[in-house]
């Protein structure tokens, strides 16, 4: 019987943070992503989140010498689920925070650096954000753009008190003393679905009372010729993640038992 859940851990843990790159046959993007990283000269662990990839990118012998850990879900559940595992194993290792990033290669990795800094300074949660001064948003789908600016965004603001500008962004940071808040629960199997962890913690952060903050970021779309990397494609995936995004927004997901231990 194949096991649901693998972990390959190529070192010791060298840094206080670390990076979690969520993939599923990415390929070339995927590989380019890891270099970009290097050359940033990151600061961070990276461990590998991996939803059962076929392409042969995330390989071990393709990828020990550049990365912490390879945390391989085979569950098929989406992103969200390939998160809790890995987050679940950082925080076993020791590590203070958590930096999530999609796989895609549309973020850019020299942001990083920038998160870690703002972690250092005692933050909870570090939203990037393509649409602040200093952030880059090319190439960006106008219904994506519409979406985010006057929907998803408003929403997510109204409902957790911080107002974002760009609230379902994949790239953010996440420390560990909010993980690990009694009354957050990011590893329940309800937030285990589709994108419904990322929006969560986005939401439940402010309410928690965390030190939220957002910072710019690069989040490039390649150019209209190209294949754009996303695994969003239908309108049924927009109506999911707007439905996602409301029963988040009216406290679906928060934990069913409440404790007042406050930060």
């Amino acid at each position: 019987m194949v096991k649901e859940i693998t972990i390959d851990t190529f070192h010791p843990r060298r840094t206080r943070y670390c990076v979690i790159i969520g993939v599923f046959n990415e390929g070339k993007r995927f590989t380019l992503q890891l270099e970009r990283l290097a050359g940033a000269s990151c600061r961070a662990d990276i461990i590998i989140a991996d939803g059962c990839s076929t392409d042969g990118a995330t390989a071990s012998q393709q990828i020990a010498g550049q990365v912490h850990a390879l945390v391989v879900d085979r569950r098929r559940l989406g992103l969200s689920a390939q998160y809790q595992t890995a987050i679940a194993y950082a925080l076993s290792q020791g590590y203070e925070g958590v930096i999530m990033v999609d796989g895609n290669g549309k973020d850019g990795m020299e942001g990083v650096n920038c998160f870690i800094t703002e972690f250092d300074r005692g933050a909870d949660l570090i939203q990037g954000s393509r649409f602040l001064p200093g952030g880059s948003c090319r190439n960006t789908p106008l219904l994506r753009w519409i979406c985010i600016r006057m929907i998803f965004s408003p929403l997510m603001s109204l409902a957790s008190g911080f107002r974002y500008t760009d609230a379902i962004n994949g790239f953010k940071g996440v420390s560990r003393k909010l993980l690990e808040h009694q009354d957050f629960q990011p590893f329940r199997q309800e937030l285990s679905k589709g994108y419904r962890l990322q929006y969560y913690i986005n939401y439940r952060a402010p309410c928690l009372g965390g030190q939220v903050l957002e910072i710019p970021v690069v989040r490039d779309y390649p150019s209209a010729e190209e294949e754009i990397p996303t695994k969003i494609r239908s309108w049924k995936s927009y109506w999911n993640i707007f439905l996602a995004l409301c029963r988040t927004c009216l406290g679906f997901y928060n934990p069913r038992i409440h404790y007042t231990k406050a930060f």
